[in-house]
């Protein structure tokens, strides 16, 4: 950039500076401390173009469109470092792990049912069921453990699922 040019730009600033600086302060929440660091900016991205010509053309548009952009990136900045610090409200941190004396009533009565329910299925049916959901037996574990073909596995456990879900439909 040639003496020229420079001194073309600090003449722009010296005829500007105070209206853009009342223009941003107005943005920001800073005030004019801020809006004096975005001026500054402003001057040497200015400062730094290797092309004048829309700067010519329009000044005042032009200076005022590098300030509003450099204030509204500095919002995006300011936003995204407050929402990083924003600690969400979870219900379930802020929970005793102890259950409520209706909650733990709640869960006998279910485990009650569970139990009743379950204690209404074929023998085998039963043990079928709580081989694989209790001791996470796979089927064809199952089949071998109790001496039947897996498609006998599928069909108890098939038939233990409907039950329970019939019986428990209002848990579910």
């Amino acid at each position: 950039m040639g003496a020229a040019d420079r001194a073309y730009i600090e003449a722009l600033f010296l005829e500007y500076r105070t209206s853009i600086r009342n223009y941003v302060a107005r943005m920001l929440p800073g005030g004019y401390q801020e809006a004096d660091a975005v001026l500054q900016e402003t001057y040497v991205k200015v400062l730094a173009l290797q092309d004048l010509q829309p700067l010519r053309e329009s000044p005042r548009a032009y200076l005022y469109t590098v300030a509003t952009n450099l204030v509204r990136d500095g919002l995006r900045r300011h936003m995204r470092r407050k929402a990083d610090q924003h600690e969400c409200f979870e219900e379930s941190n802020h929970t005793s792990p102890d259950p409520s004396p209706e909650g733990s009533a709640e869960w006998q009565q279910s485990l009650q049912q569970m139990k009743q329910a379950l204690l209404r299925l074929k023998p085998v049916v039963r043990k079928v069921f709580l081989m694989s959901r209790f001791e996470e037996m796979t089927y064809p574990e199952i089949a071998a453990a109790l001496s039947i073909s897996t498609r006998s596995v599928e069909r108890h456990m098939s038939a233990a699922m409907k039950h329970l879900q019939a019986e428990l439909n209002e848990l579910l």
